[in-house]
């Protein structure tokens, strides 16, 4: 099972982490600037509910990006709440609450310095008690309400001029393109791509690993920021002498883990056209790979506690692909393990050596696969897979082959 990071447990905020809150496994608000909690409450035609108290309450991030989620059942329906972040105004929390039901319902939020959709009910709030700050919204049937909460000042707020929270997901999902994703509808690769979706919102959320504490966790976290598209001159000063003293203690580190990080510190170099530095790293990782006796293990992205980031994704990216200290692309360096069998997946953007950027896709023909591979930003002297070590190219920037399977 996949353990996400803090942003799944509901980190909502602004790309760099200047503006963040914390919703609730049931949709309470919590904003980091130490005002007070948004809690919210729903009553249809037979009560008041809860949403901390209620058993039926069910709660998503969307896509898995930070815009939670959180459904209440009410009589015929949901009470459905969407709760994301937007950059507007210094940082604004804005709350979209849909009635999908066929009824009428009402909705007490538990602040009254919220901007509103529609002016709230002027009627006491009977039979339930509730903070002497709170307001009540009606909401008719198969209709929403939107309301907004800022740090700034909240009489200038324009909502029609707020992302819908449709709108927030395919940002956040546009941002993160630029960096490696994973394509499958379901499976245990479904479950790789929600990973890399995590731990990059995280990481854009400003959860970045502090060097002191862990210098290749700090290289694996700011190269992961530049693929998602910092500049790489900002990075450079600060990155390669952590990559340096990493390669210096190669042995204090696991090696898949190492792997990532010279294919990013090339590609850190290669962005900033420093290509005899590109050279110098690929040298010194030929050096350490002959060094070591070569080993599968890698950091498990799903179960590790207290991991980086950029940990994270290089524990999901080395299983799909690698540079060895030959400076070979190898795809699927591992094989294909038993639970991805029978799986159709596509694969893009992953960090290949020397600024190249490989994207191959898997189609399955009985006990084969049909690989279909094309590198960008150049292209490997060698690419190699582990699926089938018969396969190999050179020198091509595209092209597709049937891999037998030879991991059984």
């Amino acid at each position: 099972m996949t353990t996400l990071s803090p942003t799944s447990l509901g980190l909502i905020g602004i790309r760099g982490g200047t503006f963040t809150a914390s919703v609730s496994p049931w949709g309470d608000i919590t904003p980091h600037d130490g005002s007070a909690v948004l809690a919210w409450h729903v009553a249809d035609e037979d009560r008041w509910h809860s949403p901390e108290k209620e058993a039926s309450v069910r709660q998503v991030r969307v896509d898995g990006v930070p815009v939670v989620e959180t459904r209440v059942r009410v009589r015929g329906g949901d009470a459905i709440q969407r709760v994301y972040a937007a950059a507007a105004y210094g940082g604004v929390i804005v709350v979209e609450i849909e009635n999908d039901s066929p009824s009428p319902i009402a909705i007490a939020l538990t602040r009254n310095d919220v901007v509103t959709s529609r002016v709230p009910t002027q009627q006491p709030i009977m039979g339930i008690e509730l903070p002497a700050s709170s307001i009540v919204l009606p909401i008719g049937h198969r209709s929403s309400v939107r309301v907004a909460l800022a740090t700034g000042d909240a009489r200038n707020i324009q909502l029609n001029t707020l992302p819908s929270a449709d709108q927030l997901v395919s940002g956040w999902m546009q941002s993160l393109e630029s960096a490696s994703r994973v394509r499958a509808v379901d499976g245990p690769l479904h479950d790789l791509s929600l990973a890399l979706v995590d731990a990059r919102c995280a990481l854009l959320l400003g959860e970045v690993c502090d060097p002191l504490d862990d210098a290749l966790g700090t290289v694996l976290d700011g190269i992961e920021l530049v693929r998602l598209g910092d500049k790489a001159e900002l990075w450079l000063d600060e990155l390669v002498p952590l990559a340096e003293e990493c390669l210096q203690n190669h042995a204090q580190h696991d090696l898949g883990e190492l792997a990532q990080m010279v294919a990013g510190v090339q590609l850190l170099l290669h962005r900033c056209k420093e290509e005899r530095a590109v050279r110098d790293v690929a040298a010194s990782w030929q050096r350490i790979a002959e060094s070591r006796k070569e080993s599968n293990a890698t950091q498990d992205a799903f179960h590790s506690v207290g991991m980086s980031h950029g940990r994270r994704i290089a524990a999901v990216e080395q299983q799909l692909c690698t540079v060895n200290g030959r400076g070979e692309t190898i795809l699927l360096p591992h094989g294909i393990p038993q639970l991805w069998r029978g799986f159709n997946w596509e694969s893009f953007g992953f960090m290949a050596g020397s600024g190249v950027s490989a994207s191959f896709a898997l189609r399955w023909h009985g006990e084969n696969v049909a690989a279909l591979w094309e590198f960008t930003g150049g292209v490997p002297a060698v690419a190699r897979s582990g699926v089938d070590a018969t396969w190999s190219t050179t020198k091509a920037s595209s092209g597709e082959a049937l891999w037998q399977v030879q991991n059984a």
